[in-house]
Parts: structure tokens; sequence; C-alpha cells
């Protein structure tokens, strides 16, 4: 296979990883747009190397006509949760896509690694759109907490130090890493509750205030600049007091004053238009 044909056969991989992290990120948006709490944290991906490839096929004695066959994670996908209870959520959310059609799970959350390792696999078929047509190709998607990876990346860099070979001393005080990264997850989600609420509610106020400034702007058009100051300041008082409920509340009044006010010009539009006729 020549470096040509490599880079052929590794597009539409590309492709898959590319469509993927697009579309799982407008999944987090979604959430956030509804005002929802969204298990997604953070979606990466990538091809594997051609180096990475010839290593996995070397080990595995993975004759080259059947590489794509079985070297499952050509294309990785990877998940960040904060919380150990959101992996079956996204695990969930992937299995109901039309798009994906899951061939295989491994769960090494429930069943770790004698390593330590812990991570929810998923090795689904996707479809991609080349200019030679419809090409279905496997793709691995891993999920995972922020301390499972945080774990596993560590654990991969010394893979690659000491060539798959880790000493026993090192393997052991990953072990011990591993088991205080079961206590973080299992510490978090004892108060995922309250961490939820506090996201949600930073996320609302994001959104208040987005809206209530682009109300703002959008009357510059509508009224006189002295009034616009004074909604403004009113504004600027109220975020200051860090109330929430006050911040709703002005929101909705802005709202209506808007309306008002785009009322009363479409009026008085109506009036030229009749007195120019």
């Amino acid at each position: 296979m020549d470096i040509l044909l490599w880079h052929k056969v590794l597009s539409p991989y590309e492709m898959a990883v590319d469509e993927l992290i697009l579309k799982l990120n407008h999944i987090k948006q979604e959430f956030l747009m509804n005002g929802k709490y969204c298990p997604i944290e953070h979606v990466m991906g990538r091809v594997k190397s051609i180096s990475s490839i010839l290593d996995k096929m070397q080990k595995k004695s993975i004759p080259m006509e059947r590489m794509e066959e079985l070297v499952e994670d050509i294309a990785g996908i990877r998940i960040i949760c904060q919380f150990v209870e959101d992996i079956d959520r996204v695990s969930a959310l992937l299995a109901e896509r039309s798009d994906l059609k899951i061939i295989e799970i491994k769960d090494y959350v429930r069943n770790q690694k004698e390593s330590g390792y812990r991570s929810y696999h998923v090795v689904a078929l996707y479809t991609v759109n080349t200019i030679e047509g419809p090409r279905e190709v496997q793709v691995e998607i891993q999920i995972r907490t922020m301390a499972m990876d945080f774990w596993a990346t560590t654990e991969h860099s010394l893979q690659y130090k000491y060539k798959g070979a880790i000493p026993e001393k090192v393997g052991a005080r990953l072990a011990n890493a591993a088991n205080a990264i079961i206590a973080l997850d299992t510490e978090m989600s004892s108060v995922r509750d309250e961490i939820m609420d506090a996201q949600l509610s930073s996320k609302m106020k994001y959104k208040l205030v987005e809206d209530i400034v682009s109300m703002i702007e959008n009357l510059y058009s509508l009224t006189s600049k002295r009034e616009v100051e004074k909604i403004q300041n009113e504004f600027y008082r109220i975020y200051e007091s860090d109330d929430m409920e006050e911040l709703i509340r002005y929101h909705e009044q802005l709202d209506l004053i808007a309306q008002a006010y785009k009322a009363q010009c479409n009026r008085r539009g109506e009036g030229v238009k009749k007195s120019e006729d």
C-alpha cells in the first residue's frame, strides 16, 4: 500500500470523525438552548496515524487486506462526561441515532481492565458520502468521565514510554491512582444534583443576559438614546444585585417594552404611508 493509497483509504474516516464531532456538539447545543443539563461535556476525535495502525496490525497479526475490518478504531471519537451516570445517558443517545449502527459494546466501566483502565466503548458503523458514493466505515466511540480520561491519558503515555512493558512499581502506582479515580467519581456523583443545579442556573443567567443585551441594542433603532441609557443602567443595577428572580422579571418587562416600542414605530410607519397616499 503506497502513500497515496493510504490517504485515500483514510479519507472516509476523516470525514466520519469531522461529521460526528459536529453532530455531537450540536446535540450539546440543543440541550443548552432548551435549558437542560447536557451529559456531554466535551467531544474530540482523531483518525489513527498510519504508524499506529501498522503497530496494531503487527501486534495483533492482522493482514493488510483485513485492516479496515479488524482495526475498529481507525476513526476514534471521545466523549467526556462530568459524572459516571452520564455515560449511560450518552450511550442511550447514541443507540437512538439512525445514522449509527452499533455493532459492539465494551463496558470497561463496570468491568475495568486489570490495569485499572475504565471507559465505555461503542463500536459502530457510520456512512459517509464520498465522491465515489456512500461508504460505511467503523468508528469507535469512547465515553468516559474527566477523571477516567485523565488516568487513561497518563497510562497511554507510560505505555508508549515503556513500549507496553510498564515496570511493576509504576503499574502498582497506576492501580492505586485508578482506585483514587473511582473514589473521585463516586464522590462527585454524591453532589451531582447540587452541581447540576448550579450549572443550569449559570447557563440560564448567561442566556438571559444575552437576550437582554440583544433587546437593548435593538431599542437604539426604536427610541431615543437617552431612553435606552436609562433602560441599560437599570439592567446594570439588577445584574450587580445578583438577584436571579429580579433578572427574570426584568427580562420579561423589557420584552414587553421592546414590543410596545416596535408597535409604536409600526403605527408611525403606517401613518406616514397613508399621508403619502
